[in-house]
């Protein structure tokens, strides 16, 4: 299963990012929103993948340095929002692992690949 965001992850999910917890609360809602719709879109399996591989490649278009762990980290509410669509039964170490990229291309985007196990 893949899903495509279209952009990177939200600069205020950063780890980093320091904004009142309301206004994070926001954003949080918006890539959960955002990660339903497109788990959605992209085929919610029967019954949820009981043990995945999720695998992030982050594309910038930009040169700017990225670091791989704020990114990641900043996923956090769009891979609890494919549990809570249905797609993985949870997000535990021991149900799901993962493989992180990063790439420079034409376009922003975060592509997940979903992978049952």
């Amino acid at each position: 299963m893949r899903i495509e965001l279209g952009h990177l992850p939200l600069p205020e999910l950063n780890p980093n990012k320091k904004l009142h917890h309301m206004v994070k609360h926001h954003y949080i809602q918006l890539a959960q929103e955002e990660a339903i719709i497109l788990a959605i879109k992209a085929g919610i399996p029967l019954r949820p993948f009981k043990k995945a591989h999720i695998s992030i490649t982050f594309i910038a278009k930009d040169k700017r340095k990225r670091d791989l762990d704020n990114l990641f980290a900043a996923m956090k509410s769009t891979v609890d929002a494919i549990v809570d669509a249905g797609v993985l039964e949870d997000d535990d170490a021991d149900h799901v692992s993962y493989t992180i990229q990063f790439e420079r291309g034409e376009e922003d985007n975060t592509i997940i690949d979903i992978e049952r196990r």
